[in-house]
């Protein structure tokens, strides 16, 4: 194995932090540089607006390893440092405030940022977004006065946000612009968000759009499309977020919704890879290329990328997987799910405890879970195998799909 002399990682999240640990897992000695714009290492961003904002967990247990650890493993992580350019002739990141960083290879891990209001009175004070620690922390002192809040957008974080505030006993409105809460993942889930949200005495509202924000030194009320507001001391704006490509784009990267890649984490250049939110592959199932910004996804790709520099040829066609926990509830899903498949229900809504199946003919391309652990194994077994399932048998809302999966594996029939 020809290793390179020196990988520098510019993004000290998940997927940077994964590839750096994989490269030397994998028995590269050559010297590693990673820098991030925030002062903490590596860590994971999931439990911000769960057990992290609700003070359950200590910084420490969010740390992919603690500075110690890096040190440990010959990993130079660099801290409180932005970079600003890249020089591809030379190979060298330079940095702000002055200085450069040489590399053999570059990694690409900036990950995304959250998106804004963009209406009259987005910028005001008491708007905010999550996505650090520090973001988190601020956001704790904020909800301790209990003020009024109102959480814009219905996706994933914005339940999640909804569901802390409303805990810390903030007086909470939660506005999705859609029909439904948790926007793609179907009628169950959103029924379900939406009950969980208001038997916790969170006011829900549906179809509306923010129109703008009022308030002189600070925000006091939002405004919607239909003519009425809410009151409120605190904004938490949760509608999307974007990649962080311009360092790779200024630097001529191709583009394609994020930066692309190949099957090996490479760019168009072949000494720069990327991985995480920003990287835009080709997916063999779906034949298109998907950028995914998932935690699960910036784990595995940064680790397929650290595997992609020290020679391994294996292409990468991740079975995409994300979850949410809200009140105490478990939401899971697994796989590719769109409008065209078929949609069969197990269990009963109304408990709270079903799943969702979708189906391409009689294989298995996804499933929605709601507190059934059982169900989603089971289903990412068949995504995986790509093997036939009874159709028959699933249509009985109490089937058992640990028993039908084991059947499906033994007959080895291919949908």
């Amino acid at each position: 194995m020809t290793a390179p002399d020196r990988v520098c990682i510019v993004g000290a999240g998940l997927a940077g932090g994964r590839a750096a640990m994989t490269l030397r897992q994998r028995g590269f000695d050559g010297e590693i540089v990673m820098v991030g714009e925030e002062d903490e290492p590596p860590y994971e961003r999931p439990p911000l607006s769960k057990a992290y904002l609700g003070g359950e967990t200590p910084k420490s247990k969010l740390w992919l390893q603690p500075p110690s650890g890096w040190r440990a493993l010959g990993v130079e992580w660099r801290g409180s440092t932005r970079a600003v350019a890249i020089d591809r002739q030379r190979r060298r990141v330079t940095l702000g405030g002055g200085g450069e960083i040489s590399y053999s290879k570059l990694v690409l891990t900036t990950g995304s940022t959250p998106s804004r209001l963009r209406v009259p009175g987005g910028e005001l004070p008491g708007v905010m977004t999550l996505e650090t620690i520090e973001d988190a922390e601020r956001l704790r002192d904020l909800l301790n006065p209990h003020p009024r809040v109102v959480v814009v957008g219905g996706g994933f974080l914005g339940c999640e946000l909804a569901a802390a505030a409303t805990q810390a006993g903030c007086d909470v409105s939660l506005v999705e612009m859609g029909p439904a809460l948790l926007p793609g993942l179907g009628a169950e889930a959103g029924r379900l968000a939406r009950q969980l949200q208001e038997d916790q005495g969170c006011r829900v509202r549906l179809g509306v759009t923010v129109a703008r924000l009022e308030g002189r030194s600070e925000v006091r009320s939002v405004h919607f499309d239909d003519g009425s507001n809410a009151p409120c001391e605190l904004v938490l704006a949760c509608v999307g977020s974007r990649p962080r490509v311009e360092l790779g784009a200024a630097a001529g990267l191709a583009l394609d919704s994020g930066l692309l890649v190949d099957r090996s984490c490479r760019t168009s250049d072949p000494s720069i890879f990327a991985a995480g939110d920003i990287a835009s592959f080709w997916h063999p199932i779906l034949r298109r290329r998907v950028r995914l910004e998932h935690w699960d996804n910036a784990q595995r790709q940064g680790a397929h990328l650290g595997e992609a520099i020290v020679g391994s040829r294996l292409g990468y066609h991740p079975i995409p997987y994300f979850w949410s926990e809200q009140y105490g509830r478990m939401i899971q899903q697994v796989g590719f799910a769109g409008p065209s498949h078929e949609r069969v229900l197990l269990g009963r809504p109304e408990s709270g405890n079903f799943s969702v199946l979708y189906l391409a003919g009689s294989k298995v391309v996804a499933c929605l879970a709601v507190d059934r652990y059982r169900d989603l194994a089971a289903a990412r077994r068949l995504i995986e195998a790509k093997v036939a399932v009874d159709r028959a048998a699933l249509l009985d809302p109490e089937a058992d799909l640990q028993a039908l999966a084991r059947a499906a594996m033994a007959s080895g029939r291919h949908a």
